[in-house]
């Protein structure tokens, strides 16, 4: 099985090492060699810490994807236009394609599924979702036997790691965002993970997993936890909460809510115990009341194991066992499903506010108390649905108020 590697950074680099050291185990395992036989990169001189890659290097895409001898593509370049271009040149090319790209994965699976079954090749995206976590396989599997009815989850290593930072050490989220980049955990512009762009994606492709369905990506709406202060998160300690940002999706028939935001969970969650950049996910079934997965997120070695095994499932062929998307029944997208008692603190610009900033719940006919906390107004309503709180929010931000907000569950 010759391999083509489209990129050498954190994930592709982790890959070509992975599959060198493991490539007698593996041959012995698999009665076949796997080996790389190109690596794409954007300088060929630059420096390499990954040992011998002298005459694999390229800087032409379609050396790889052309090359009648390359059986399989490992697309690790990232970003989404590129990348799904050469995704789907590949499969079109009879190339098996194994991905860790979400962002390309989340908007195009449909459209991507299709064209490898066409094809007859395998397009598998373990490491999409849940880094290190044996996650989308069996997902798939129980599927089979299951109608599911709901999936949650901590999605995000970078925004997991801030929360902790900022509930366990009482710091900034700046503060915490500077230390999160110091691990390698935030990128340069950490916007998809602080904001939830980067949670709504792997939400989307779990969605379609279990509810063997497409999940469009612009039907999931997501705020994330850039407003969220260190005055918060003790205000929300002394509630008896801690915050994570979960995504959360919900199947009623052919209806479908699916949401990210911040949650204030209690302690007695299996959640609450998710900490740094560890991830979870929960699913409930018709035959499985819940099944849980929990495990490192991200990081260079555990994305490599899940891409790695997703190589193994083209080399004993099980991928053609796989079967999703197959129901299309999802007819109507709208946040009714998702519903709870919300915890606001907003910050007024003039003691008047405080009238003002209650009326905006009233319009909206939702119950709720208050109380005055640090010249801050906190709010806790009674069970109100999603499209509520969204209508709230948009006249809260209209307004120019600083503001926080979550939803509240055990």
């Amino acid at each position: 099985m010759k391999i083509g590697l489209l990129g050498c950074g954190t994930v592709g680099s982790g890959v070509y090492e992975l599959l060198k050291h493991q490539r007698e185990s593996l041959a012995s395992l698999y009665k076949e060699d796997i080996v790389v036989k190109k690596i794409l990169v954007k300088d060929i001189d630059k420096p390499r810490h990954i040992g011998d890659v002298e005459g694999l290097l390229t800087s032409n895409a379609y050396e790889i994807l052309n090359d009648p001898d390359i059986e399989l593509i490992v697309e690790a370049l990232g970003g989404e236009g590129t990348a799904y271009e050469y995704i789907a040149y590949g499969l079109r090319n009879g190339k098996h394609v194994v991905t860790a790209n979400k962002a390309v994965i989340a908007k195009h699976m449909k459209a991507l599924i299709d064209l490898a079954e066409e094809n007859n090749r395998a397009l598998l995206f373990e490491a999409s979702v849940g880094g290190g976590i044996p996650l989308l396989k069996p997902l798939k599997q129980r599927s089979l036997l299951n109608e599911f009815s709901e999936v949650k989850g901590i999605l995000n290593g970078t925004s997991n790691f801030i929360l902790t930072k900022m509930t366990e050490e009482a710091l900034d989220f700046e503060e915490a965002l500077a230390i999160a980049r110091e691990k390698g955990y935030a990128e340069a512009d950490p916007s998809d993970d602080i904001e939830g762009a980067d949670v709504a994606r792997k939400l989307a492709i779990l969605a379609s997993i279990i509810f063997k369905d497409n999940v469009a990506l612009d039907s999931i709406s997501y705020r994330g936890i850039r407003r969220i202060t260190k005055a918060d998160i003790k205000l929300i300690k002394d509630l008896g909460y801690s915050v994570k940002l979960l995504g959360k999706a919900v199947k009623e028939n052919d209806r479908l809510s699916a949401i990210v935001e911040p949650v204030l969970i209690k302690s007695t969650s299996l959640f609450e115990r998710v900490r740094d950049a560890y991830n979870m996910v929960a699913v409930r079934g018709d035959n499985l009341e819940e099944l849980s997965f929990y495990g490192e997120g991200a990081g260079k070695k555990a994305t490599a194991n899940a891409v790695v095994s997703d190589i193994l499932d083209v080399v004993n062929g099980s991928y053609r066992k796989e079967t999703i998307l197959r129901r299309n029944w999802l007819k109507d997208y709208n946040r009714s499903l998702i519903e709870g008692n919300y915890f606001f603190r907003v910050t007024p610009k003039l003691t008047s506010d405080y009238f003002e900033i209650s009326k905006v719940f009233t319009r909206n006919a939702i119950v709720f108390s208050k109380r005055v906390e640090n010249n801050d107004l906190i709010i806790i309503t009674e069970a109100s649905v999603a499209e509520a709180i969204d209508r709230v929010i948009a006249e809260l931000e209209k307004a120019g108020f600083s503001f926080f907000f979550g939803r509240l569950e055990n």
